[in-house]
């Protein structure tokens, strides 16, 4: 007995070697897998099913696979032995590089035919086919499919290609009659597994068979559905389990996913399941997509395809534009999520206890049966009261139930019922912000609520971010998921210990329903496309006025909304020992509730992001600047002078070691602080003051000092030497060559220029230690630079090849600069964002120096591959730039320089 492919293809192959006879056949076969491939890919960009493609690749293998056993057959005695395609392969579902799974069943041990195996493998492992193998009598296989899961599935889809149908066919019933009671449990179990469930359907870059809503998914449910069923089905059982607009659904999501698939591996021409960022542009491209902006009358049109970057907020000819990769990825998410939805309500119908628990009424249309919510009435419910599609959650929040299977379905299909009059009643935004004010289960509740629609259809604004994508490689979700994995970091805070800042104001928190609500409309700005903030406020405040929020509660609402990424970028952006700056950020707030509120937000919004976004160095700014905005606001708003806080700090120092340090050490502590700026003692310690006093003892006697300190999540180097141009550039660029990333520096000169820089640095793994032996080799680089005996543009150029090796595949974004010159008395602020990268630093730093600009400070940032610098800079005459034509000829080069490494 032989699998049946269609004619053209065997005949295809058969035709090929014919011609080539006396030639090589692993070449002819090779060159048949070529061309029957570029076939496929030919009809794949025409547009063809996915399942199409997936079915004529198996084809192609099937002929391959029965040639290669004619061959090794030719002339061979018959032994009981039946050759079976298993997994994807014998579901005829493959793409171009997958697994060939085969098993060489025989009737008992002595059947076995190690020759005839080799003689089938060896053609196609010659044609570096990704062959998995096993050779098993029946008792084997099936002992081993009760052993192991994954046999099992694989056996599940056992496919006969060639050889004994009537061993294949008591292996298959011998497979189902054993396979364990717990089978539908057990597949259930794995796809609910933690590590698996933890992951976000709505990830950056999923694996199109792997992450939940993939293709595993859907074979999950198909397996269990075998499993119950007792024997192999086709795709029309599905029908006993799902209604059968859900089945054209889950089809039609199967189908989708395929064609991505087949992209993936056709562009990358080798095995590839995950969309990653780089490959994301080509994929769109080929699967059709293109840029497109909405015009002023609401029309799409399509633009020409740049396949960069995008920026988070877009101006200028960005204004209104969709990515073509966005518009791919959004598909690929709302089919995912679908698929999730179909393939729960299917196992959730597989796993229904055949004995169920007493059914309890909890009021008039809902009962509860196992911990779950149902609907006798069915869509009814819901028809007679739109409002019931609020109060439902409303009741499974309170209660702490379950919405079951059913239930869900019903949500899902009623959803459409919340109309202008739903939106606009006291009674729906009443039963909505007792939800929120639930420190429990809010979020929860509201996860629920969206993925059945129901949270959209209330709120329009938010549902226009549902599987928005902002391709900017920043964020790790899609702007809804972005948004409701904030929602439950901010729940998470209740957990925390007691005594965390972030517990405390959240405990403290007076409105956690309008904290809630801020948190979940501050990004529905994004889906417009433009300057998200001001867009989310206009939004906002519609979305508010509907609600008729008093007006109190609206203005809390969108100050979080306007002012939601504020507290992060000066926390990590600015000095934080600025008063003036201190006190400006403090006046944004009418109350220390709204400080709480803005505090909680941005920790929930920033560990939302990417998870490098926070550790515990940002976690202690955003402390910093939260504890010393509160002491702001509790001070009425007075502050002392930099100069007078500093005195005031330098005679606290000096009444604390008066009499336990001989006087010639207090004598040089306070000439030594007296040399630097006031902003020095209001940053450091007096233990950090006095070790710099050391390092500056040893500077005198021997030169150039450079001592490393391991930190908790960091090292800090801490370099004393004697000014001269370029400093902060040269030392840079030492640790840039060196592969060490810097988080922060500071930068302190006394009168006499003497040179003390601070910084906060990990190696270029992200690990906070830096090894023993690179230390030493910035100390020997830094030594040389300083004292002139080699040019840092020497040491940087002869790493430059070692770099752009690493700068390959990364996507483009284009460079920002700014300027402020009202954030500080003393220094103009050049803020640069950029695609991080070795060196990036050592460009900005000796760009500035050559253009005669003075860094007293440098705040350094990076999120993922996204820089975010703050300079603190004077000209040549230590006064700010107020020559506004100067500045920008230094963002045009600045912009220049970094363009050209990105």
């Amino acid at each position: 007995m032989t699998a049946e492919i269609p004619a053209d293809t065997g005949n295809a192959l058969r035709s090929a070697l014919q011609q080539q006879q006396g030639g090589n056949p692993t070449e002819v076969r090779a060159g048949f897998w070529r061309a029957q491939m570029e076939g496929s890919q030919r009809e794949h960009r025409d547009g063809a099913s996915g399942l199409v493609i997936a079915r004529a690749i198996a084809d192609v293998v099937d002929a391959i696979v029965l040639d290669a056993h004619q061959k090794a057959t030719e002339g061979r005695d018959g032994t009981p032995c039946a050759l079976v395609a298993l997994g994807g392969y014998g579901r005829q579902e493959m793409s171009p590089y997958s697994d060939v799974d085969l098993l060489f069943l025989h009737g008992s041990d002595r059947d076995r035919n190690p020759e005839l195996i080799s003689g089938i493998l060896h053609p196609l492992w010659d044609l570096q086919f990704d062959i998995g193998h096993s050779s098993r009598t029946i008792s084997d296989a099936v002992q081993i499919a009760r052993d192991d899961i994954e046999s099992c599935t694989a056996m599940l889809d056992g496919r006969l290609l060639v050889g004994d149908r009537d061993l294949f066919e008591k292996f298959s019933q011998r497979l189902f009659k054993k396979l364990p009671k717990k089978t539908v449990a057990t597949l259930k179990g794995l796809r609910d597994h933690p590590d698996r469930q933890g992951r976000s359907v709505q990830l950056l870059e999923p694996n199109v068979k792997e992450s939940p809503g993939g293709l595993r998914d859907i074979q999950l449910l198909e397996w269990a559905l075998k499993s119950r069923a007792g024997m192999r089905i086709a795709d029309e059982a599905w029908d006993e389990y799902l209604d059968p607009e859900d089945v054209v659904v889950l089809k039609q999501g199967r189908d989708f996913l395929w064609r991505v698939r087949h992209e993936l591996h056709f562009a990358m021409q080798r095995k590839h399941d995950v969309l990653d960022n780089a490959v994301k542009p080509r994929i769109a491209l080929n699967l059709n997509y293109t840029d497109r902006a909405r015009a002023a009358d609401g029309l799409v049109c399509q633009t020409g395809s740049a396949h960069r970057v995008g920026l988070p907020d877009r101006t200028g000819a960005d204004r209104g534009l969709e990515l073509s990769a966005e518009q791919f990825m959004r598909d690929y998410y709302l089919w995912v999520r679908e698929i999730v939805q179909l393939v729960d309500l299917g196992f959730a119908h597989l796993a229904r206890p055949r004995r169920r628990g007493r059914q309890l009424v909890l009021e008039e249309g809902i009962v509860t049966v196992d911990e779950e919510l149902s609907l006798p009435a069915g869509v009814s419910y819901f028809e007679e009261d739109a409002l019931r599609l609020l109060h439902i959650f409303a009741v499974a929040q309170h209660r702490r139930l379950r919405l079951g299977a059913q239930a869900r379905r019903c949500i899902m299909q009623s959803a459409h019922l919340i109309d202008d009059d739903i939106r606009s009643s006291p009674e729906a935004r009443d039963l909505f912000m007792r939800m929120l004010r639930r420190k429990r289960r809010a979020a929860e509740t509201l996860r629920s609520m969206h993925d059945l629609g129901v949270l959209g259809a209330y709120l329009p604004e938010f549902e226009s971010l549902t599987c928005l994508v902002q391709y900017d490689v920043y964020h790790t979700y899609t702007a809804d998921e972005h948004t409701l994995v904030a929602l439950d970091n901010l729940e998470g805070v209740a957990g925390m210990d007691e005594r965390s800042a972030l517990r405390r104001a959240f405990d403290q928190t007076q409105r956690c329903d309008l904290l809630i609500l801020g948190v979940l409309l501050h990004d529905v700005g994004k889906s417009k496309r433009e300057e998200h903030i001001r867009c989310g406020v206009e939004m906002g405040e519609e979305l508010l006025v509907r609600m008729d929020l008093p007006e109190a509660d609206r203005l809390f609402v969108l100050f979080l909304i306007k002012h939601h990424q504020e507290m992060v970028m000066v926390s990590q952006q600015r000095d934080l020992n600025d008063q003036k700056m201190i006190a400006d950020f403090a006046a944004l707030f009418a109350s220390e509730d709204w400080l709480k509120a803005l505090y909680l937000m941005s920790y929930a919004d920033l560990t939302a992001v990417a998870a490098d976004a926070w550790s515990d160095w940002h976690g202690a700014l955003l402390w910093e600047l939260y504890h010393k905005t509160e002491q702001q606001l509790q001070s009425g708003f007075q502050t002392l002078e930099r100069r007078e806080l500093s005195r005031a700090r330098l005679d606290e120092h000096l009444h604390e070691v008066k009499g336990l340090w001989p006087p010639s050490k207090v004598m040089a502590f306070e000439q030594h602080a007296q040399k630097f700026p006031p902003r020095y003692l209001v940053t450091h310690e007096r233990g950090e003051i006095e070790q710099h006093l050391q390092l500056v003892e040893k500077e005198e006697r021997s030169g150039t000092q450079v001592e490393f300190a391991r930190l908790p999540d960091r090292t800090q180097v801490l370099i004393c030497t004697r000014d001269q141009p370029r400093m902060l550039s040269q030392i840079c660029g030492v640790l840039a060559v060196n592969d060490i990333n810097i988080l922060r520096a500071d930068v302190n000169t006394r009168d006499d220029d003497v040179v003390i820089d601070v910084f906060q640095i990990t190696d270029v793994d992200g690990s906070p230690e830096v090894p023993e032996h690179k230390q030493q080799r910035v100390r020997d680089h830094l030594v040389r630079v300083i004292e002139g005996a080699v040019e840092i543009e020497e040491l940087f150029s002869s790493y430059s090849a070692h770099w752009s090796r690493r700068k390959t595949g990364q996507l483009r974004r284009e460079p920002d600069v700014q300027f402020e010159n009202k954030v500080s008395d003393s220094y103009t602020v050049i803020d640069v964002e950029t695609l991080d990268g070795v060196g990036v630093l050592y460009e900005i730093t000796h760009l500035l120096a050559v253009m005669g600009l003075d860094i007293h400070m440098a705040i350094v940032n990076t999120v993922v591959d996204r820089a975010r610098d703050a300079f603190y800079v004077v000209d040549d005459q230590g006064q700010k730039i107020a020559n506004y034509e100067f500045l920008e000829t230094v963002r045009e080069r600045l912009i220049d320089t970094l363009s050209s490494d990105n």
